[in-house]
C-alpha cells in the first residue's frame, strides 16, 4: 500500500508565521513567548532568523533582541514539542534564556520554557498569505512572470546623498557595470507591513523630492509643488532580507554598531535599475504640480516621505501616471 504524504508543509512555514506574527501582530505576539517575556514585548526590537550567534554545533531558529539589553533570547520553533530532542539544543536554550514554540506543550513542563501556537490564528494567517507564499516558492525554483507589484519610495534630505553613496559602494565592490543595488528601511511595524509583501520582479520607483512649500512634514492634502531631483525606475531582484554583517549592514546606520539589538536599519532588499530608467533633473526646473495628482496618490507620496522614505504600494494606474510624467518631462508648474 502506498499512502499519500499528508505532511504538505515543512518547518520553514511555521518559521515564516512566527517571524511575521512577532513583527506585525501586536495582539497575538505576546502569546508566542513564555510568561516571563510577555511584559517585555513592548520593547522587542529585532527578530533575527538563524542568527550568526550560534552555540556549540547549534544555531537557533530565531534570536530575539530587546531594547537596552545586550543579550539575546534564542528560540526554537517546532510543529510538536517532542520534536525538540537533541540535548545540545535543549541545553543551549535552557542556559541562555531560550524557549521552545510549538502547537502543543512538552510532556515534561519543566524541561524548558515553552509558548504555544494558536492553531486557529495560524490557519487564518495561512489563508491570508497563501497566494504570496505560493508565488515566492515557485519563483525561488523556476523563472516565472510573477512580480506584478508596484511600489514607490519617496525620499527627502540625506537619502539623496545616501543613494549616491550606495551606488559608489556597489561599484567599488562589484565593478562599474554591476546591476546590483540595495536599499534598507528603518526598523518599525509600519515598515515591515509592506516589506514582507515585496516580491521578486516587482516594479519599484524611487523619487527624490522637496516640498516647495518648505514644510517639514508633507501634507497629503497640500497642492504645493514637488521639486524633483531624481527618479529611478527599478525591478526588485532580491525581496526582503536582513543584513547584520559586513560593511553593508551598517551603511545606513552611519556608524559601527556591534550590538545587533541596537540596529535601526536592518531590513534590506536588492534591485536593478531599468534600462534608461535613471532620470536626473535640474533642481530649479522640474516640478510636479500636485493639483494634477489624484488624492490617493498624493496620500501615498506624503506617507512615504513622512515615514522616512518607506515602501508604499501603488496600483498600476498610479505607477503608469508617474512614469508618464517622468518619461515625457510633463511637469506642469501651473
Amino acid at each position: 500500500m502506498k499512502k499519500l504524504n499528508r505532511n504538505a508543509f515543512n518547518e520553514k512555514l511555521i518559521h515564516r508565521y512566527y517571524f511575521e506574527t512577532l513583527y506585525l501582530d501586536k495582539k497575538e505576539r505576546i502569546n508566542l513567548v513564555p510568561p516571563s517575556l510577555k511584559k517585555r514585548m513592548k520593547d522587542l526590537n529585532l527578530i533575527v532568523p538563524e542568527d550568526v550567534k550560534s552555540f556549540k554545533n547549534y544555531r537557533a531558529d530565531f534570536s530575539l533582541y530587546f531594547k537596552n539589553d545586550p543579550k539575546f533570547y534564542p528560540v526554537e520553533v517546532k510543529w510538536k514539542a517532542s520534536d525538540l530532542k537533541k540535548n545540545n539544543q535543549i541545553d543551549a536554550l535552557r542556559k541562555n534564556r531560550g524557549f521552545l514554540v510549538a502547537f502543543d506543550q512538552p510532556q515534561e513542563n519543566d524541561i524548558i520554557d515553552c509558548a504555544t501556537i494558536n492553531k486557529d490564528h495560524f490557519q487564518n494567517w495561512l489563508i491570508k498569505r497563501a497566494e504570496l507564499l505560493v508565488e515566492e516558492s515557485i519563483s525561488d525554483k523556476v523563472e516565472t512572470k510573477f512580480g506584478s507589484g508596484k511600489w514607490i519610495v519617496v525620499c527627502r534630505g540625506a537619502a539623496f546623498d545616501n543613494f549616491d553613496k550606495m551606488e559608489q559602494l556597489v561599484k567599488r565592490k562589484f565593478g562599474i557595470k554591476t546591476p546590483k543595488r540595495f536599499w534598507a528601511h528603518k526598523n518599525s511595524r509600519f515598515v515591515m507591513k509592506n516589506m514582507l509583501n515585496l516580491r521578486l520582479g516587482d516594479e519599484l520607483l524611487f523619487m527624490f523630492v522637496k516640498d516647495k512649500g518648505g514644510n517639514q512634514a508633507m501634507s497629503a492634502s497640500s497642492n504645493n509643488d514637488l521639486e524633483i531631483f531624481r527618479a529611478v525606475l527599478c525591478k526588485v531582484t532580491e525581496p526582503y532580507y536582513m543584513q547584520l554583517e559586513g560593511e553593508k549592514s551598517t551603511f545606513f546606520e552611519g556608524k559601527s554598531i556591534t550590538n545587533v539589538g541596537e540596529r535601526k536599519w536592518p531590513h534590506f532588499y536588492d534591485f536593478s535599475i531599468n534600462n534608461d530608467g535613471d532620470y536626473r533633473f535640474n533642481k530649479k526646473e522640474k516640478v510636479i504640480n500636485r493639483k494634477l495628482i489624484d488624492k490617493n496618490l498624493k496620500r501615498v507620496i506624503a506617507e512615504s516621505a513622512n515615514q522616512g522614505g518607506v515602501l508604499q504600494n501603488l496600483n498600476e494606474l498610479q505607477m503608469e501616471d508617474l512614469k508618464a510624467m517622468i518619461r515625457t518631462n510633463i511637469f506642469d508648474k501651473g
